[in-house]
């Protein structure tokens, strides 16, 4: 296996600066994920490979859309179906499809079992994002189908104590505004709160090559949460109890072009608008937490997913396609410190989850009501050892209502600190399923009969790495091989849909590096080189082997630390993709690499309140990330947003 050299510019890229010997830095609360198993986890205490953006890094880069953000992610390749704004964009983690990652907001899974248990990245604003956690490899052990590549994790930003307001207006090229603002607070952990909108709308460009016809898109995404603590200062013995709900609602139109056996996307008038409505409800409680060496925590949740899409062509509805998932769980967990017996900490945790996947469908060629339910039942242990040595495993059985085949997936995972080196190995195993959507078990239309013998994808992955950190941890470098094997591949056959025999094979090199340059200067860096073939033999299309990407941040020390400027360079290798003759016969084209680069600045005039500007694809690169589907060229934004607040703290 050799790895090319030629774009491992973001750890090179390093070398160009010099690094001061700066003291050790302030002393901090670990850095904790809450995606990598089924209880919050220190991220040097955690197997699986993990990236974590934060929303300082989506507000420094000026982020609109959050699969944007996520082509900085090592692993990650995104494509979108042309025009930018809005168009439909699938993210695939290490290969897999993008059906074969889970996508989850504030724990409510995405994923649309009526467009194929994918989901549409195209609608997501990255508006009230407090965090963002990437698990890669398989993860269906803790969640379940679609989880083959890994995990996506977004989070919401809570209130705090006072009341803080803040407000958002932007314009730039291609007709493109946006306006949104927000509100958030809290009181004395009793309880808090976040509310806000966000209105975009574009002009947009043509998706399809060699048309002036612009392609508007608009989005009105709305969102809130709210979490009490309703015996706070009542009952000692209950006092963290919290009971809370968040939800998320999303409005979009997008006019779309048509497509073209043997000439691919052509000028059309077709339109989609697309109602998205999540939602969660909770309880947690946690008891014996005044004392040092056990607690014992329950939660009750229940979550609801909808997509609903129209579409319409020449302004008539010509299909309607609705989708949800509702999902019912109880989780528990015993939290028991060890000290004297090896320093060791362990977490026991069970979970039992129902879930409902819906789709109802109605066209002049298409007419389904169907549903699966699924019921799950999920172990995790995880033990620490001398505050050096972390492991954990997991199992999960998945009854599926004898629609098709059970599934039991297991993961294991293992974590080390050289802590007089500050060097952490970690590794991890896990196997993974994609179940049949509804369309491949029931049909989608006349022409294409349902197959109700299919059963589950399945892989089986690995990686392992080292990650170092050096000049008093001012450097962060982590390397990861890692491997997967897919079996019973799911693949339409023009009349219906089959497992294929033989296994897909995925194998690559992750690198991430991170650096605190000197004060108020960092780099970060991501590579990745990625070699899948199916089993033909053939490369898997949208799959570039190489994809880099490097940022660059200083933050003023004059002004008073107002200012800020952001450099982004993000590079995708060549990569496959499939074209049809006039009568819909596949073969594969190439498409040609290409870099994106990209410069945001703000600068505080009063406190809180910020001018910024932004640009993208500042080369004009003329790129397709899906056959004869164009792109935008170079396009400049600038507003203004506040921040105000806190008051009445």
């Amino acid at each position: 296996m050799s790895i090319p050299n030629h774009f491992v510019f973001a750890l090179c890229a390093v070398s160009s600066f010099s690094l001061s010997a700066a003291e050790e830095p302030a002393e901090k609360l670990p850095d904790m994920v809450v995606t990598a198993n089924l209880v919050p986890t220190q991220t040097t205490q955690t197997g699986s490979a993990v990236t974590v953006i934060t929303a300082e890094e989506i507000e420094q880069q000026q982020t609109i859309y959050v699969s944007d953000i996520l082509r900085t992610v090592p692993g990650i390749a995104v494509n979108q179906s042309g025009g930018r704004f809005g168009a439909f964009t699938q993210v695939r983690i290490r290969g897999a499809e993008g059906n074969q990652t889970l996508v989850r907001l504030d724990g409510i899974e995405l994923n649309d079992p009526s467009g194929g248990s994918e989901y549409n990245f195209g609608n997501l604003l990255a508006e009230n994002i407090e965090r963002i956690e990437i698990i890669r490899g398989p993860q269906s052990a803790l969640y379940g189908s679609d989880a083959i590549g890994g995990v996506i994790n977004i989070i919401s930003k809570k209130g705090e104590s006072g009341l803080k307001v803040n407000a958002k207006v932007e314009g730039g090229s291609f007709g493109t505004h946006q306006v949104g603002g927000g509100i958030s607070g809290g009181w004395q952990e009793h309880f808090d709160f976040s509310a806000g909108a966000t209105s975009f709308v574009s002009e947009g460009t043509s998706i399809a090559e060699n048309s002036i016809e612009k392609d508007r898109n608009t989005n009105v995404t709305a969102y809130g949460n709210l979490s009490v603590h309703p015996l706070k200062n009542l009952m000692p013995s209950l006092q963290t109890l919290e009971i809370g709900l968040n939800g998320r609602l999303v409005r979009s139109e997008l006019q779309t072009d048509g497509f073209q056996g043997g000439i691919g996307a052509i000028d059309a008038d077709n339109e989609s608008n697309v109602h998205q409505s999540y939602g969660r409800i909770y309880s947690k409680l946690n008891l014996f937490e005044d004392t040092d060496w056990i607690q014992w925590q329950h939660q009750l949740r229940a979550t609801y997913s909808g997509n609903k899409r129209d579409s319409f062509q020449k302004q008539q509805l010509s299909s309607e396609f609705d989708g949800s998932s509702s999902k019912y769980a109880y989780q528990t967990n015993l939290l028991v410190d060890t000290p004297a017996l090896a320093q060791s900490n362990h977490a026991l945790t069970f979970l039992l989850e129902h879930e409902r996947d819906q789709v109802r469908t109605f066209s002049a060629f298409s007419n389904i009501d169907r549903s699966i339910d699924t019921t799950s039942y999920i172990g995790e242990y995880r033990l620490g050892l001398f505050d050096r040595l972390f492991v954990s495993g997991s199992v999960r059985h998945d009854n599926n209502d004898k629609l098709f085949e059970d599934a039991t997936t297991y993961r294991a995972t293992f974590s080390y600190l050289v802590k007089e080196t500050a060097t952490r190995a970690h590794a991890s195993y896990g196997t993974g399923v994609k179940n049949p959507t509804i369309f491949e078990l029931f049909g989608f239309t006349q022409n294409f009969q349902g197959n109700p013998d299919l059963q589950p994808e399945k892989s089986h992955g690995w990686d392992a790495g080292i990650e170092q950190k050096l000049l008093h941890e001012q450097i962060t470098l982590d390397a990861t091989y890692f491997n997967n094997r897919i079996e019973s591949l799911i693949q339409g056959t023009g009349r219906s849909a089959i497992n294929l025999s033989g296994r897909t094979r995925i194998e690559g090199v992750e690198i991430a590096l991170q650096t605190h340059i000197t004060e108020g200067l960092d780099l970060t860096g991501a590579y990745t080189w990625t070699s899948s073939m199916d089993s033909n033999g053939n490369r898997l299309v949208r799959q570039p082997e190489h994809i880099a990407s490097a940022n660059l941040n200083y933050g003023f020390q004059l002004f008073g630390n107002r200012g800020n400027v952001n450099f982004g360079v993000k590079y995708n290798g060549n990569q496959t993709d499939f074209a049809f003759d006039p009568f819909f016969n596949r073969s594969i084209v190439k498409l040609d690499d290409y870099t994106l680069l990209s410069i945001a600045a703000s600068f505080e005039v009063y406190k809180g309140v910020e001018l910024f500007v932004r640009g993208e694809n500042l080369l004009d690169e003329d790129y397709q990330e899906v056959f004869t589907f164009t792109t935008p060229g170079v396009a400049v934004y600038g507003g203004l947003r506040a921040a105000l607040g806190p008051f009445f703290n």
